[in-house]
């Protein structure tokens, strides 16, 4: 099967895996806490697949040539900053973060956009002006400082994912290893003073929330019950599941105890009503979505295509990392949905737009073959 096929196909699978594990998730929360339809969140998942479906089309057309022009960095770049900015000003506040905008009655999370002009920015940054010393000065900058309007939300989930994005893009552009690192320790000693700041003149930016995310040392500390109660109930979804599982809408975590079951802590009731090997098919089938990307972006002789490619497959793998790792108590709580699983429409749209890039490089891969296209 073609990458390009096998990354559709997979796409289609993953959409389909979410919408049925959303509306066994969600359907209970829907009827006891929102007062809704059962199908509420799911009939708002299939209209974001619909949504993000149709961004994924548009994307995979979407002229290489546009990239060259000087005005498509400068929207990009402006965008991302712009985005950011404002959902610091103006964006609504929730759970001790401000992180969401709403626009004509449309309440979206810009970081999942920001994550994906990210990526748009520094490939086109590179395809424009190759990697010499001052590109790569002003790409540090420019993810510095968009690293730093993230944190401020503050949303220390995502500014780890744009980092890990832009050390991935910065490997591909072909930057020496002596050169990352010295970046690291330079970036680590800047992390260092920053907080140190922010400590002794905003001590109340350290507040208990954040601090309570640090309670999955030790969930089951009486000092700690009500900071890890949701990641304590996440053990007793994924105690309960066992091999084979409780089956498909079996899950008893679900009905009150886990407060959002069908956003980040989904992979927890797929572990109780599905077992290990539903966690297992969910992870198989994100991983094959990333190294098919990977694998796009090693065959593609066009280095933005390449850079797109990687930053996706960087992006979702992250993600994914840090989702897992938060819900089976390896790492602190991030916040950050499961890639194309959990609920969420900025994410599932974004995340759909991002497999458009990625489809438009494999097609462009089959046209340098058949010797259709050069590549300036």
């Amino acid at each position: 099967m073609r990458a390009g096929r096998l990354l559709f196909v997979t796409y289609l699978l993953l959409a389909v895996w979410s919408l049925l594990l959303v509306y066994s998730t969600s359907y209970g929360v829907a009827i006891m806490r929102y007062k809704v339809n059962p199908s509420y969140f799911f009939n708002r998942q299939l209209l974001f697949y619909g949504l993000g479906l149709l961004g994924l089309l548009i994307c995979s057309r979407i002229n290489v040539k546009l990239f060259y022009q000087r005005v498509t960095l400068r929207i990009l770049s402006l965008g991302l900053l712009g985005l950011l900015v404002l959902v610091l000003v103006t964006g609504n506040a929730a759970n001790n973060a401000q992180r969401w905008l709403s626009i004509f009655g449309v309440t979206f999370q810009p970081t999942e956009t920001v994550k994906l002009l990210l990526i748009l920015v520094i490939a086109t940054v590179f395809l424009r002006k190759g990697c010499g010393v001052r590109v790569q000065h002003w790409v540090l900058g420019f993810l510095f400082l968009t690293i730093a309007l993230v944190f401020l939300q503050p949303d220390l989930g995502t500014a780890l994912i744009l980092g890990v994005i832009g050390v991935a893009l910065f490997l591909t552009s072909g930057v020496g290893l002596s050169r990352l690192v010295r970046v690291f320790i330079w970036a680590f000693g800047l992390i260092i003073l920053v907080a140190t700041l922010i400590y002794f003149f905003h001590p109340d930016f350290f507040s208990a929330a954040k601090l309570g995310r640090f309670a999955f040392l030790d969930p089951f500390n009486l000092a700690n019950l009500d900071a890890s109660y949701q990641l304590r109930n996440g053990y007793y979804a994924i105690g309960s599941g066992g091999i084979f599982g409780t089956g498909l809408g079996g899950s008893i975590q679900k009905l009150g105890y886990l407060p959002e079951p069908h956003t980040d802590f989904i992979m927890t009731v797929i572990a109780e009503e599905l077992g290990v090997f539903g966690v297992i098919w969910t992870i198989f089938l994100l991983m094959l979505l990333s190294f098919t990307a990977l694998y796009i972006a090693v065959c593609s002789q066009f280095i933005f295509d390449s850079m797109v490619c990687i930053g996706v497959a960087a992006w979702i793998s992250v993600q994914m990392f840090l989702n897992l790792g938060g819900v089976s108590g390896i790492i602190p709580l991030t916040g950050v949905p499961l890639p194309f699983i959990s609920y969420g429409g900025s994410s599932v749209v974004m995340l759909s737009c991002a497999v458009g890039f990625v489809m438009a490089a494999a097609r462009r891969n089959l046209l340098a073959k058949s010797r259709e296209v050069v590549y300036l």
